[in-house]
């Protein structure tokens, strides 16, 4: 799974990413995703969609004051009834993350236009917190999983996931634009750390700097300790699992962030040397100072000088991959 910023948020370099990883150790299905998510591309091989009477919340300061959002930072919310989210893809293992919470409303879940439940679930509860449902269908096959609200009363989805019980790569990308790292820490703890234990991921990587870059306090001893209660924070959730820092490309809208790059990567590589991670330096692989303007002289950074184009981020995807690889075939 991938944490970032909008780099990660669109699902184009990872998309590449997780094109390489799949084809090389089979296709574990979509992963984690939010139907109607505004900041993301089309995950290869879904179809999702939403009623109308939904919203996107934890962003555009819709921000609820229980701060359960799930590792995507964002959810789905509605208080009416008979509003429906669905998710089809080839899979046959299935999950769903909601809320319980006080003056929740009760939904049913359907695969295929069937009702997988005995009864309704209540989302009505004392205290808020994480809700959980999965299920697994027999065949592998096109399946469509539906959420129909039943009566009024708030329901939050976190997200959906989609997986094949065969061995292969799941690839989760939780990305918001305009993120930065401190983000991670701002959401509920358990919530948080609940979803991350019920995933198991093998492999971590965090993809933050771009935004820190620009921010008139920035400090590399502050970026430094925080990206170290990040690191632990994951470690705490998913003990079983391998973490990476993806450091930032570079950047050369604002002067200010061009000479501030090079001092925020070397603070996420101690941060990562300091809390046993890895790290990726996608500054360095771009080509270093001034390599933002240089691939965009080469159609690979858009115009903004901050954000790479498809074949950018698809060119940097596969830069990073033939490290990791190697690596992979190293430690083998």
């Amino acid at each position: 799974m991938q944490f970032g910023d909008s780099h990660t948020a669109a699902d184009v370099l990872t998309a590449q990413i997780r094109r390489r990883f799949q084809a090389d150790f089979g296709d574990g299905g979509p992963g984690f995703l939010v139907p109607n998510n505004p900041m993301s591309t089309r995950r290869r091989g879904v179809t999702s969609g939403a009623s109308s009477g939904w919203i996107v919340e934890g962003i555009g300061g819709r921000i609820a004051p229980d701060y359960i959002y799930g590792p995507a930072g964002i959810a789905l919310g509605t208080s009416l009834p008979n509003e429906r989210v669905w998710f089809e893809t080839v899979s046959n293992h299935f999950e769903i993350y909601y809320v319980l919470q006080p003056g929740g409303g009760s939904i049913d879940i359907e695969m295929n236009g069937s009702s997988v439940l005995d009864a309704p679930i209540s989302l009505a509860a004392r205290v808020a917190r994480l809700g959980h449902f999965s299920c697994d269908e027999p065949g592998l096959m096109t399946q469509q999983l539906q959420v129909r609200t039943l009566t009024p009363g708030k329901v939050r989805l976190l997200g959906f996931v989609g997986e094949r019980l065969n061995a292969g790569v799941a690839y989760d990308v939780f990305g918001v634009n305009g993120a930065r790292a401190s983000r991670m820490l701002g959401w509920n703890p358990e919530a948080f750390k609940g979803v991350i234990a019920e995933r198991k991921p093998n492999l971590i990587i965090i993809a933050f700097g771009t935004n820190e870059a620009g921010d008139a306090d920035w400090s590399p001893l502050m970026y430094e300790q925080l990206l170290g209660r990040i690191l632990r924070r994951l470690r705490d959730a998913a003990p079983q699992a391998s973490v990476l820092i993806f450091g930032p490309p570079d950047r050369a809208d604002l002067p200010m962030a061009a000479k501030r790059m090079a001092f925020v990567v070397d603070a996420e590589r101690r941060a990562a040397i300091a809390n046993n991670a890895a790290f990726w330096s996608s500054y360095a692989a771009m080509g270093g100072p001034g390599s933002m303007n240089a691939w965009r002289t080469r159609g690979l950074a858009q115009a903004d000088q901050v954000h790479l184009t498809t074949p950018g981020y698809i060119h940097l995807a596969d830069l990073f991959y033939t490290d990791l690889k190697h690596a992979y075939e190293d430690a083998k």
